[in-house]
C-alpha cells in the first residue's frame, strides 16, 4: 500500500513540475536580475539596468522582481528608482513593497523549507518608450540601514501590455 501512495505522490509531483515548466510568459520580452553579493546591499550601491528599445508604438508593463531571505529583518522594502531616457531626460520614483504580512508570514513564493522568497511587483502597467535607444534604470534601497541584509537579488521584467483603453 505504501508503494502505491509513493507512486501517486511521484506522479502528482512530476505532473506539477511539468505543468509549471511548460508555462511561460509569452509577453515577456526582456528580463535582467542583479545578484547582491552575500545578500548585503549598501545604500550607496546602485543596481544598473539598461533596457534597449526599438519599438515606440507598443504598450509595455514593467515589473520589479525581488528575492529575499527569510531572515530579512523588515516587513517592507523601500527602493529609489531613477530612469534616464536616451535623450537625457530623467524621472525618479520612490517605491515601497511589502515582503511580509502583518502576522510575519512572507509574501511571494518559495518552498516550505526554503530560506528564500520571490516576489514580482508591477511597477507600471501601461508605458511607452517615446524614443528608440537605451533606457538606463538605477535602483538603490531606501531603508534606514547603510548595509541592508537579506535581499539576494533585484530584477526588472519588461512585457508587452494590452493597449490602454480610452
Amino acid at each position: 500500500m505504501a508503494i502505491k501512495t509513493r507512486h501517486k505522490y511521484f506522479i502528482a509531483l512530476f505532473s506539477t513540475i511539468l505543468l509549471l515548466s511548460s508555462c511561460s510568459d509569452e509577453n515577456r520580452i526582456w528580463q535582467q536580475n542583479v545578484i547582491i553579493a552575500d545578500c548585503l546591499w549598501n545604500k550607496d550601491t546602485s543596481l544598473k539596468f539598461n533596457i534597449p528599445t526599438e519599438d515606440t508604438v507598443s504598450w509595455y508593463s514593467l515589473s520589479i522582481d525581488l528575492r529575499n531571505r527569510t531572515d530579512y529583518s523588515f516587513q517592507n522594502l523601500y527602493l529609489f528608482l531613477n530612469i534616464k531616457a536616451p535623450n537625457g531626460n530623467t524621472t525618479a520614483d520612490t517605491l515601497n513593497f511589502a515582503l511580509a504580512y502583518d502576522d510575519g508570514s512572507w509574501t511571494g513564493s518559495g518552498g516550505l523549507f526554503s530560506k528564500y522568497r520571490e516576489n514580482t511587483f508591477l511597477y507600471r502597467k501601461y508605458i511607452r518608450f517615446p524614443e528608440k535607444g537605451n533606457y538606463s534604470i538605477n535602483i538603490r534601497h531606501g531603508m534606514r540601514k547603510d548595509d541592508l541584509e537579506g535581499i539576494s537579488s533585484v530584477g526588472l521584467t519588461l512585457s508587452y501590455s494590452e493597449k490602454l483603453k480610452q
